[in-house]
């Protein structure tokens, strides 16, 4: 059974199953179907208890503190994050406005991703790759496959050596609430909250005079990121792919890169060290 002192949200609280939130990956609410809890291997249990439409949009309510159009912005985006790092994606019906989300109503559907701590996950990395020298990776890997956890915990050991500073666009690495993480990221790393990853990157460069900036996944940042690496500074940043063939073929930002990595299920199955 779930306790409710435990869970992220209250008004989700009348949800039981025999699971302890720290093996919990994901609680997912859907409007008049059975909710599912999803383990931290991926495997997905579905629960007897259905939520009406009254109750998600309690909940949704929940989630945005009563205020939902304080909370516009991460709305448009499909997901808000909670404090700790918890963060819960959004679905129903898109609402555009000059070609692109504006908002979304009418919530039929919730995915409370829960956040984990797991000091030492990223041990095997670190030693493979930064126990001599800084160094930019791309960390490779599937939804779910723990690339959070693993850039949380590499951030903290790469703090005792080099200054960080994590550019936290969804506050899900540091989980930070009014400014203070609630994760352990490091005792020599920076956390920028809700910032673009390109603004984000290109402040810290300014400001913080990091060695290295820890980023959660990358797309169409390559500008930022070419120029963080021509600063000499290094950059750690996840992205989804599958395999490393994948991320060469996915993100043309790889070439940046002094390394790669892909985990699956919080271990890394493979890796390779590049030639620039």
């Amino acid at each position: 059974m779930l306790q409710a002192t435990k869970l992220p949200l209250k008004s989700i609280s009348k949800i039981h199953i025999s699971m302890p939130l720290s093996e919990i990956a994901e609680i997912r609410i859907r409007s008049e179907r059975a909710a599912a809890v999803v383990d931290i291997r991926g495997k997905t249990f579905f629960c007897t208890e259905v939520f009406s439409a009254e109750e998600i949009a309690e909940i949704f309510a929940e989630i945005c503190r009563y205020s939902v159009y304080s909370f516009q912005n991460e709305i448009a985006q499909g997901f808000i994050t909670l404090d700790g790092g918890n963060r819960v994606g959004i679905c129903g019906t898109a609402v555009y406005k000059n070609g692109k989300i504006d908002f979304i109503k009418d919530i039929s559907g919730l995915n409370i991703r829960i956040a984990h701590e797991k000091k030492g996950c990223a041990d095997e990395l670190y030693n493979r790759f930064f126990s001599h020298k800084p160094q930019s990776l791309i960390l490779g890997g599937e939804p779910l496959s723990g690339k959070t956890t693993m850039l949380r915990d590499l951030a903290r050991q790469l703090s005792g050596r080099f200054r960080v500073t994590i550019i936290d666009s969804r506050n899900e690495i540091s989980g930070s609430v009014r400014g203070t993480a609630s994760f352990d990221v490091g005792k020599n790393t920076d956390v920028m909250c809700k910032a673009e990853k390109k603004d984000g990157i290109l402040t810290a460069l300014r400001t913080m005079s990091p060695e290295i900036i820890i980023c959660d996944e990358i797309a169409d940042d390559s500008a930022a990121v070419e120029q963080c690496m021509f600063c000499g500074v290094k950059i750690i940043a996840a992205a989804h792919a599958a395999s490393i063939d994948e991320l060469k073929k996915r993100f043309d930002v790889v070439r940046f890169f002094d390394c790669a990595a892909v985990i699956k299920s919080g271990a890394i199955v493979q890796t390779e060290e590049f030639q620039r």
